[in-house]
């Protein structure tokens, strides 16, 4: 009989939360000239999903004035001078254009080089990347007990000798075939900095945040969003013709 008290008890102080949610955003979405039945629709998604309407359909029916100072607003409440900047997990350093949104809006890591203005923090290190192979080629140790100083790239290869590309019981029967050298990926000797020249860094959010870095969340990415310049709109009159209509004119 207890249990069940327990349980109805959880059960109305979610049910309470979820009314709480809908009823804010119902009142809020009223105030910006909202429909009744987008007012509905965003009410019952937002009480599950409040990010959804909070950090984007109400940002889009937001003034040009009253977006710049949320994005203001938003921004100084990170103790950041830009929305895109992030905070170095070594020193505390701003890292300004650390952030970006990537071709399906979503929030992803900024061209490179982005590193910290006062240590030698590297966001797009070796060892943040998706392609990063932690350890030498016969370690067999889980990610958390492997050495993360140095590794091997995964995407970019190189020639090397099978003694230094294998484990060594491998290398023993390659070149008991007549291998002595084979393609291989190319060594990551400071996983620290990226390698010379690349240009294909993927981030990793798990190894991201194993190293003390948020990934940017709903919030983040409005405020990314905001912070974009407004692509320009050509009106129909000033569109450029296509090569079949140019020879009319």
């Amino acid at each position: 009989m207890m249990s069940n008290i327990v349980w109805l008890v959880l059960a109305l102080v979610v049910l309470s939360c979820l009314v709480y949610r809908a009823g804010h955003i119902w009142l809020d979405a009223g105030r910006h000239g909202f429909s009744i039945l987008q007012r509905l629709g965003w009410s019952c998604l937002g009480a599950i999903l409040p990010s959804r309407y909070w950090w984007r359909a109400r940002i889009e029916a937001l003034s040009p004035q009253e977006q710049a100072d949320l994005l203001a607003r938003e921004t100084g409440a990170l103790g950041l001078s830009r929305a895109d900047s992030l905070r170095c997990p070594l020193c505390g350093a701003e890292v300004p254009h650390a952030w970006t949104l990537g071709r399906d809006g979503h929030p992803t890591v900024a061209p490179g080089p982005v590193k910290c203005p006062q240590c030698d923090f590297r966001l797009d290190a070796c060892r943040h990347c998706a392609h990063f192979l932690p350890g030498a080629p016969q370690a067999t140790s889980s990610w958390a007990s492997v050495d993360l100083t140095f590794g091997r790239c995964g995407f970019y290869k190189t020639t090397r000798p099978v003694e230094q590309a294998c484990a060594p019981e491998v290398a023993q029967r390659l070149k008991a075939r007549g291998y002595d050298q084979l393609r291989a990926p190319q060594p990551v000797v400071d996983s620290f900095v990226p390698l010379d020249g690349c240009n294909v860094f993927t981030p990793d959010r798990k190894r991201l945040q194993a190293g003390g870095i948020r990934w940017p969340n709903a919030r983040r990415a409005a405020l990314l969003q905001l912070l974009a310049p407004p692509v320009p709109r050509v009106p129909p009159s000033e569109a450029i013709p296509s090569q079949d209509e140019s020879w009319l004119l």
